[in-house]
């Protein structure tokens, strides 16, 4: 009989009594299936992860405090668990800033910091959300909502002040000013341009990122500008499309010397604009200048073998040999 039921314990029988180091679920509760892309393109599922242990985070790439923490955390334990990483073991980071978080940018993020598991994104920005209301992650989603309704608008941040800006996460503006004066700000992450960009690189991911029509042609001395919106300088050139760049140290538009071709995207020169000759030069508003932040709770979860989410971490202040503990309790 006392065969038996030590037989039955290691069976799994007496599975409920494990104690764990984070917050314990009790009972446990399944945890809600997804499925989001990660950096190489790839359709990625809770449920493809039946029968492992899953270690599923909520992180942003442009997250300069407690997110680093939590992935440099995860990478440790990984090379702790050995063997049993990947093969017990699975983890899963999931963006909640999915308007910066594209999967080139976590791409970069994974090869920069020499991590090797799925980082997930989506463009279905209210699929994501109804993700994070679902595992009860908090995240402040104004950003993404103003930009759904075509108001986006990066200046804001959260109570928490502003963070430094780095080259990852820094803005480029591309503004616009048509010949009746009406001006337009579209907003580019450094990250998502190409390595060396040009202002014609800027010009062309800006407006294609919010479905501005242009005609930009090739010529002997490179890109112009023909037609932005719809509106095209005319044949008798009474007016035509001008390139001004912001000057930081004089924090003033200044009318370009050279082409678009020719303009660096950098920390000196993070901005551009497109004006109508005729239009009101004073009138050309000031890039802004502001990276918006994240304002979000912090959880990262521990999915049993049968889809249950078992225990959770809160913040980043929690000792990672300690969460390697219950990792390998429910190994």
């Amino acid at each position: 009989m006392v065969s038996g039921l030590l037989l039955a314990g290691c069976l799994g029988g007496n599975e409920e009594a494990i104690s764990f180091n984070g917050h314990q679920y009790n009972p446990p509760i399944d945890a809600p299936d997804f499925t989001l892309t990660d950096q190489n393109g790839n359709d990625v599922s809770l449920s493809d992860f039946d029968g492992k242990v899953v270690v599923v985070a909520f992180t942003y790439t442009s997250c300069t405090d407690v997110c680093p923490i939590i992935e440099a955390n995860m990478n440790y334990m990984a090379g702790e668990l050995g063997d049993s990483y990947g093969q017990d073991v699975v983890y899963l980071s999931i963006t909640i800033d999915p308007l910066r978080d594209t999967p080139e940018v976590l791409a970069q993020y994974v090869t920069d910091n020499g991590y090797d598991w799925p980082h997930l994104t989506s463009t279905d920005f209210e699929l994501l959300k109804g993700i994070w209301s679902s595992w009860g992650v908090a995240v402040n989603s104004s950003m993404i909502d103003m930009h759904i309704n075509g108001e986006m608008n990066t200046s804001e941040h959260d109570s928490d002040g502003d963070h430094d800006i780095d080259g990852e996460s820094m803005m480029h503006s591309v503004i616009t000013m048509m010949p009746d004066n009406s001006t337009a700000e579209y907003q580019v992450n450094h990250a998502q341009l190409p390595e060396n960009a040009t202002g014609y690189n800027l010009t062309t991911d800006a407006f294609n990122m919010n479905n501005v029509s242009f005609t930009a042609p090739d010529s002997q001395y490179g890109h112009y500008m023909e037609n932005i919106s719809g509106v095209g300088a005319p044949s008798d050139y009474s007016w035509w499309w001008s390139l001004y760049l912001w000057n930081e140290t004089n924090s003033a538009w200044e009318e370009s010397q050279v082409g678009i071709d020719a303009v660096e995207v950098s920390h000196h020169q993070p901005h551009i604009a497109w004006v109508a000759s005729n239009a009101n030069i004073s009138n050309l508003p000031t890039p802004t200048e502001e990276v918006y932040d994240v304002g979000h709770s912090t959880v990262t979860y521990i999915v049993d073998r049968n889809g249950q989410k078992r225990v959770a971490w809160v913040g980043s202040d929690w000792s990672p040999d300690e969460f390697l503990e219950d990792i390998r309790a429910l190994i």
